[in-house]
């Protein structure tokens, strides 16, 4: 049976492109994804619906919109520092010990104020610099 009805759906292809308004599964058969996907999408409401009784309409332009690409996307990559120099680190076993914090909040206090971790070897390495200024040490 689902067979026939996309046997049906994809030889009116070029019916479903002139159509303005597309049923749920005109339009995964247009833009080539699933039903399940184009619910999903609904359900977070990127996409607004029409219902006529128990029909779902989804209006064509929406669709358009929503798939186009932005004209142009700028990808920023953040500063890389460099390293300072192992003498001017803490390993993080040396924090850890020094400040008495678990290693997850470490890390997770590191990714929160962006500071950056060099791996030298088999170590990794912290700024002293920052690790002084966020736990107010000298």
């Amino acid at each position: 049976m689902e067979e026939v009805t996309n046997t049906i759906l994809t030889g009116d292809l070029t019916k479903i492109k002139a159509m303005e308004f597309l049923s749920i599964s005109q339009a995964s058969v247009l833009l080539g994804i699933s039903r399940r996907t184009i619910y999903r999408l609904i359900h977070k409401r990127c996409l607004n619906i029409g219902k006529f009784g128990t029909r779902t309409v989804l209006k064509k332009s929406e669709l358009e919109s929503f798939f186009e690409l932005p004209a142009e996307v700028q990808v920023i990559a953040p500063a890389v520092k460099e390293f300072p120099g192992i003498k001017n680190c803490y390993t993080i076993t040396e924090i850890q010990q020094r400040h008495g914090i678990s290693p997850g909040a470490l890390y997770n206090m590191l990714q929160r104020y962006g500071i950056a971790k060099y791996v030298v070897g088999k170590f990794t390495y912290v700024a002293k610099e920052e690790i002084n200024l966020i736990f107010n040490a000298d």
